[in-house]
């Protein structure tokens, strides 16, 4: 049943994982093999070593039992995505019923119109549909004349495309399929029930945070700032004169709710094996600030969207740039003053943000 398998790769800021697995009873997923490798990653659109990821993907691979496995999947970062909202309509003639054609017709349509030359469309999805000018959730079960929708287009760069292309093909693949990761992870972890209005789905990892408005099937907007938890780390390393695996042990260690004195502190050990004291407060005081700092993107983000004005609008956490962080999460929430809930993947034991992005890129495969 080898066909039944699919080979996934999610691309993030500071690691490559990969992950083959395939359906297994009641909707579960069967894991056949899953590799995690850390490189260098990129920054503000550019990967820092372009050159070291033919032999990241080359290790990667000869890790699985990929017989039989010509195509794979590959997530691609906000980092590298862009997103266009249009307005399409097809006439259909005669009233009468809306069938699936129609709906992939419109999309066909939009998507042909959006062709760009320095980018390549990943996928078209509908943020709204209407049927002879009255909304429709969907449009299938209706009859009418003409058919409209408010589509998300989502491009990735076709540098960033090229390049992969030629590394599966180097590696023997002979097809790959471009999966928007911002638009796998609110597909799969933001409720269909509650995707009739806005949601809010924000990705921290170590390099890069993506921000991305979710309505309907699709995404309305999407930003992506080079900010995460790996730049917490280096503001305690030089804070405090640490290393950067010294800093990362402390980020562990702090609680963003604690209050200390001026004689609390964090216990650390160093790499040479000796205790060194770290200043509760001023620790806290360091990240907070990066915290605080990704709130007014955030905020930023949902001026431009005009989104600031939806009184209850769902927010959820991803990634592990700041999630791991005890606090920091409900320290977001106060900044933005909104409830924030972490976005999981729903499989037991497996429930954790930095896991989102991996098992939305596979489910989004596996469908």
């Amino acid at each position: 049943m080898r066909e039944n398998f699919v080979l996934v790769f999610d691309i993030g800021s500071s690691k490559v994982r990969a992950m083959l697995a395939g359906k297994g009873i009641n909707d579960t997923i069967k894991v056949k093999g899953y590799q995690e490798v850390d490189y260098e990653g990129f920054y503000e659109g550019k990967f820092l070593y372009k050159d070291k990821l033919s032999s990241i993907f080359e290790e990667i691979v000869s890790q699985f039992d990929i017989n039989g496995i010509d195509k794979i999947y590959i997530g691609v970062p906000a980092e590298f995505s862009s997103v266009l909202v249009v307005q399409e309509s097809i006439n259909i003639g005669s009233r009468r019923k809306i069938k699936k054609q129609d709906v992939d017709s419109l999309f066909y349509l939009a998507g042909e119109k959006s062709k760009h030359g320095e980018v390549e469309v990943v996928s078209v999805s509908p943020l709204s549909f209407s049927v002879d000018g009255f909304a429709s959730i969907d449009p299938t079960t209706e009859s009418g004349s003409s058919l409209s929708a408010s589509l998300s287009i989502i491009y990735a760069n076709r540098e960033f495309i090229e390049l992969f292309n030629t590394i599966a093909g180097n590696l023997g693949f002979t097809t790959v399929e471009y999966i928007s990761e911002p638009l796998a992870e609110a597909q799969y972890i933001v409720p269909k029930e509650r995707r009739d209005e806005l949601t809010l789905m924000i990705d921290c990892g170590d390099l890069t945070t993506s921000i991305a408005l979710v309505k309907g099937d699709g995404l309305s907007s999407l930003t992506s700032v080079s900010r995460g938890g790996g730049f917490i780390t280096n503001d305690l390393a030089e804070a405090f004169d640490l290393t950067m695996g010294e800093a990362d042990r402390l980020k562990k260690q702090v609680v963003l709710s604690l209050k200390g004195g001026n004689n609390d502190f964090y216990e650390l050990k160093t790499d040479l094996g000796k205790m060194t004291k770290i200043p509760l407060n001023f620790a806290n005081e360091v990240v907070s600030y990066r915290v605080e700092e990704l709130a007014d993107v955030i905020a930023k983000s949902l001026q431009l969207s005009s989104a600031q004005f939806e009184r209850f609008l769902p927010i959820y956490l991803s990634g592990g740039g700041i999630t791991k962080i005890k606090g920091a999460r409900d320290y977001l929430a106060k900044c933005l003053g909104r409830n924030i809930a972490y976005g999981v993947p729903s499989l037991p034991g497996k429930e954790k943000p930095e896991l989102a992005s991996i098992y939305s890129l596979l489910v989004n495969a596996l469908s």
